[in-house]
């Protein structure tokens, strides 16, 4: 199988998807998350794997929309345990930094140690590995990036501070997509289902249609808001609840949630995530 991660080899999502998937499988960098929707939609990879919540920062909204926009299933997840380093070009110290890439949430993920380079301009980029190539590419010898230990091996550059996240319990979660539904895994105890939602504009409506779930029993894992483009102030929600939506009670709770919602799209059944950390190496 091909599947699509977006940034540079050393990126998280590389080494999300290479645990996830093993080493048989080929990996294939795009520029954006958007480049990986298209890549699985037009046949290009069989799957991508995208960020979309971090332990620490929250959501990456970018992408609960994408799912929306796209014909794309989740097929699985996993949590992968995430560890920043600061990197730079060998020979450059750290009183030699001005200037610090890195992928927004990988700053937002590294405030406290940044805040120790107060003379340190923050510059966001695409992506984590991106920002590694671009301080090598350039020879620049007045930043560093934030990043991966895998991405300095792989552009054998030097490492000035390991393990800088604000919090050691830094943990990202991925999504796994397809054109294709994902087969039930065997026991509804490993599985859950996503779906996406939007609200009639009646009183107590989100309270109905939590309760679908809350009268079977169905265990309600993750809720989270987006506004409806072009519509201010109008949200779509997305959860996330235990089991199949193939079993009774599953079904019989998204039947129920469709009879009380202007739009409602099951986004695919898959087994739970587990937590790994990745393994870092000369390749």
């Amino acid at each position: 199988m091909k599947i699509a991660f977006a940034g540079e080899k050393g990126a998280f999502a590389e080494l999300a998807a290479a645990q996830h998937f093993g080493p048989r499988h080929t990996l294939v960098p795009v520029p954006e998350f958007e480049d990986v929707f298209a890549s699985v939609s037009r046949g290009k990879v069989s799957h991508g794997i995208i960020p979309i919540e971090n332990s620490l920062t929250g959501s990456i909204h970018q992408n609960y929309d994408l799912l929306l926009e796209s014909d794309l299933f989740i097929t699985g997840e996993i949590f992968l345990r995430v560890s920043h380093y600061l990197i730079a070009n060998r020979g450059v110290k750290r009183h030699n930094i001005r200037r610090v890439f890195s992928h927004p949430q990988g700053l937002a993920q590294c405030r406290a140690f940044l805040k120790k380079m107060p003379d340190a301009e923050r510059i966001p980029v695409s992506n984590t590995a991106v920002a590694v190539r671009k301080i090598r590419d350039g020879r620049l010898l007045d930043a560093a990036a934030i990043a991966s230990l895998q991405a300095a091996i792989d552009y054998d550059m030097s490492v000035l501070a390991e393990n800088i996240e604000d919090n050691k319990a830094n943990i990202t979660r991925f999504l796994i997509v397809s054109k294709q539904r994902s087969a039930a895994p065997p026991a509804a105890k490993t599985c859950k289902t996503s779906v996406v939602f939007s609200l009639k504009n009646i009183p107590g409506a989100l309270f109905k249609s939590l309760s679908v779930f809350a009268l079977r029993d169905i265990d309600l894992l993750k809720i989270e808001s987006r506004p409806v483009h072009g519509k201010p102030f109008e949200y779509l929600f997305y959860l996330d609840f235990a089991g199949d939506c193939g079993d009774e009670r599953q079904a019989n709770a998204l039947n129920h949630l469709r009879e009380i919602t202007m739009f409602c799209r099951p986004l695919g059944t898959y087994e739970r995530g587990k937590l790994v950390h990745p393994e870092y190496k000369k390749r």
